[in-house]
């Protein structure tokens, strides 16, 4: 693990440019299938077309609180492969939050080993009631 003056330099030489927040792309007759052509195309064009150095994965603008997290782990796998196809210097950052901190845990040791660059955790969207108050 990196110390924190180590974590600092590599971002103050590495967090530079445009970096494109991917939204999730759904089809189907219920509109809750992911469309993974649709993915990877805006994959391709953020990073080939556009020649955007970061990637934003599974954050709040790709509606991670709808996706289970087998989608949002195939996702990311997803994002990582194509994008370092064109681009193997590309940095992805994967947004981890989830609901329990066991999913939390679960989904940033996945990024880990998938190989994202950076895991960042937000505050849940909603407070979980601890049941009755004593």
């Amino acid at each position: 693990m990196a110390t924190a003056s180590e974590a600092c330099a590599w971002a103050c030489s590495n967090l530079r440019g445009i970096g494109d927040s991917l939204y999730t792309p759904f089809c189907g007759d219920d509109g809750d299938d992911i469309d993974w052509d649709a993915y990877q195309t805006l994959i391709r064009y953020c990073v080939s077309d556009l020649k955007h150095p970061l990637l934003w994965c599974t954050s709040g603008i790709a509606e991670f609180w709808s996706l289970t997290l087998d989608e949002r782990k195939r996702l990311l796998e997803v994002a990582i492969e194509e994008a370092r196809a064109a681009n193997p210097d590309i940095v992805v950052q994967a947004c981890t939050a989830a609901m329990s901190a066991k999913d939390c845990l679960e989904l940033t040791l996945h990024a880990q080993g998938a190989g994202a660059d950076i895991a960042y955790i937000q505050t849940p969207m909603m407070e979980a009631h601890g049941g009755k108050a004593y």
